[in-house]
């Protein structure tokens, strides 16, 4: 007698007989959440596939990202992680530094965090800190008010703004002005002294690429005090470290893109004398030929665990060596770039010797 094929209706329903479900995966779906949200076990979706059916949805990742990578500034500790934007049991202020810095790196490695679901946080992030702490800014001139309602647009398209090639960010990529009617002894300094109110004049400034806000009263000085950001490591000396899978080949525009948002958030060596990690995959890039990818990365800013400050992409002695040995004749794409953008990370008067052999004057 023929048996069934794997995928045939008789032998799906017998399947579903033989598999049993576990007590776990016997529960509610709301209380499986709720579980979830207290363990915040990233792992607990592989554990079968119904439990990955239960918790495998977009709004319970941007919670998670929420959660996760949103800024600890001082004035997101009033009136900022409403119901609405973060739900209950998800507590921002229950993680430590360290508890954050560790579900940083479970979620970047997970599949599901990708470029696009962070663009979409950072849009929503935005919209959410203007709603909770601009609502009492009132716009005075067109040119403002007509400044406002660009963000949306703007934020489409974050890779034309600001990335901070210069190792740290300007005063933002939209400086817009507002007026703020304030009540009480907050208004008794200047623009309501002697009154009990009156209005403050405030600078509200975008940075798009970063997903970052800063509302405050102007200053000659610019700073990033108090920023609203997201992404955002919990602390500069504790950021997480970045995923293997931005570090190698199929390189995309999108993969680029991910890695130039996470560069100065996470850290991809443990010191600047252990760059092993760095190295190679400029190494690989040599060898595969990918000079794009190549002279991206070396325009890149990027941080060591123990060193939060960002530096170019590290280039060694070994990479002009590595482009010498795939040396395509004279001025070498690789060999020309690494002449022309890293000259000075070459001391070794050999090699030197035999790059300029390479190069046409």
């Amino acid at each position: 007698m023929d048996q069934p094929s794997p995928s045939s209706p008789l032998s799906i329903r017998h399947q579903q007989r033989q598999y049993h479900l576990s007590k776990l995966e016997c529960l509610p779906p709301e209380l499986l959440e709720k579980i979830f949200f207290h363990s915040l076990a990233i792992n607990l979706p592989r554990a079968s596939p119904y439990i990955a059916g239960v918790l495998s949805k977009p709004i319970i990742y941007k919670w998670l990202i929420r959660l996760a990578f949103s800024s600890s500034n001082p004035s997101s500790r009033q009136d900022f992680f409403t119901e609405d934007f973060l739900p209950s049991p998800l507590d921002f202020w229950a993680l430590s530094n360290a508890k954050r810095k560790l579900l940083q790196q479970e979620i970047l490695e997970c599949r599901w965090s990708t470029l696009q679901l962070f663009r979409e946080c950072q849009r929503e992030y935005v919209k959410h800190v203007l709603r909770q702490k601009g609502a009492g800014l009132v716009f005075i001139s067109a040119e403002d008010r007509a400044g406002l309602d660009t963000i949306e647009e703007k934020l489409s398209r974050p890779m034309e703004f600001d990335k901070a090639e210069s190792g740290r960010r300007g005063s933002g990529d939209l400086i817009l002005r507002a007026k703020k009617v304030v009540h009480g002894r907050e208004g008794e300094g200047e623009g309501g002294r002697g009154r009990g109110g009156g209005e403050v004049d405030m600078r509200i400034s975008f940075w798009f690429h970063f997903g970052g806000v800063q509302i405050r009263e102007p200053s000659p000085v610019s700073h990033e005090i108090d920023m609203f950001r997201l992404p955002c490591p919990p602390s500069p000396n504790e950021r997480p470290r970045m995923p293997d899978k931005l570090l190698h080949a199929p390189w995309t525009c999108e993969k680029l893109e991910f890695l130039t948002l996470l560069s100065q958030e996470t850290y991809i060596d443990e010191h600047n004398h252990s760059t092993e990690r760095s190295h190679q995959v400029l190494r690989q890039l040599i060898r595969d030929r990918d000079y794009v990818t190549f002279k991206n990365l070396l325009e890149l800013n990027i941080t060591t665990r123990d060193y939060s400050y960002p530096q170019k992409w590290p280039v060694k002695t070994r990479h002009f060596k590595e482009a010498l040995r795939h040396v395509t004749g004279l001025n070498d794409p690789f060999v020309r770039l690494l002449y022309d953008k890293r000259w000075d990370c070459l001391k070794d008067r050999k090699v030197r010797d035999e790059v300029l052999n390479c190069i046409e004057s």
